[in-house]
């Protein structure tokens, strides 16, 4: 059975001190893992929660720490990126071995799949469900973010697999984890529901390489709720979305997005595609002194 590690990160907001938690044994229950086929009912089962002062953290309780440099951030989701054009990006990732299975996230629909939406990409599925349906962990990892996004996500989760990937659960109604805390395969880790921008009861879910969103449907077959392969080999081609943003390239309704960059305004976008300033703003609902966040994708035409 496997040990839950709770690591004590800096600016935690567990509201506890690191010399309390380094003191405290805490006991918590915990649905063990759930096989697709199984029945409705869940064992429960008392696991130990151990607490780390951050100044002795163990990086090798980071999943998969080689592949993101050790990076640990519950904060920010697209951490770190996979670069647009990056043509060494080539890697296999077994999606299943002795000790991580899968588990489909929950039971239902796709009633909006991955790919463009008009002038923005969907980088995920959507799931149909109800609000209150149990969402389920995809594969084993650690929690890396469980928090509110206001006008997003609402309450959504983000988990670090140990096979590579990360995954996002997002719309929740309630969440059952923390930052940091490890999980099974088939946990239960929150409720389903319609929190943030969202316009109906559904699970919005992801999966990611190194902070870009891969298309699900690509390793998961959400008619059958499997995987669809034991790895999955992924390229840059499987990235070809983040490209287009990047560059101005246009998406297949032939809309030209534009992501921004340190030191750009609308003037020198403007005059780099041939267009103005006011047709900037007026696409994209802003106005001539709108201050342009960094990674923020523009509508040029």
């Amino acid at each position: 059975m496997k040990r839950i590690w709770i690591l004590l990160m800096m600016g935690s907001s567990i509201g506890v001190s690191a010399q309390q938690l380094a003191d405290a044994d805490i006991q918590v229950e915990k649905p063990n893992s759930i096989s697709v086929d199984s029945s409705d009912s869940v064992n429960e089962s008392t696991e130990m929660i151990r607490y780390v002062d951050y100044l002795a953290f163990d990086t090798a309780l980071i999943p998969c720490s080689d592949l993101y440099d050790y990076s640990w951030d519950s904060l920010n989701l697209d951490q770190p990126k996979v670069e647009p054009g990056d043509s060494s990006i080539a890697v296999t990732l077994p999606l299943i071995e002795s000790s991580c299975n899968y588990h489909h996230p929950c039971e239902g629909r796709i009633t909006s799949d991955f790919g463009w939406r008009r002038y923005r990409m969907h980088k995920g599925v959507d799931i149909d469900l109800e609000t209150g349906d149990p969402v389920y962990a995809a594969f084993d990892g650690v929690v890396r973010i469980a928090k509110y996004n206001y006008g997003g996500f609402g309450n959504y989760i983000v988990i670090r697999h140990y096979n590579g990937l990360e995954t996002l659960y997002g719309h929740l109604s309630d969440r059952f984890v923390v930052p940091n805390q490890t999980i099974s395969a088939g946990q239960i880790i929150g409720l389903g529901g319609n929190t943030g921008r969202s316009t109906g009861s559904h699970l919005h879910f992801e999966v990611l390489y190194r902070g870009c969103q891969i298309n699900p449907n690509k390793i998961i077959s959400f008619s059958d709720n499997v995987l669809k392969m034991d790895s999955v080999y992924l390229c840059i081609d499987d990235f070809k979305y983040t490209a287009k943003s990047a560059s101005g390239a246009p998406n297949p309704n032939g809309v030209i997005y534009y992501r921004v960059r340190s030191g750009d305004n609308l003037w020198k976008i403007s005059r780099r595609y041939g267009t103005t300033v006011d047709r900037i703003c007026r696409l994209n609902g802003i106005n001539k002194n709108a201050t342009l966040r960094i990674g923020k994708s523009l509508r040029i035409r």
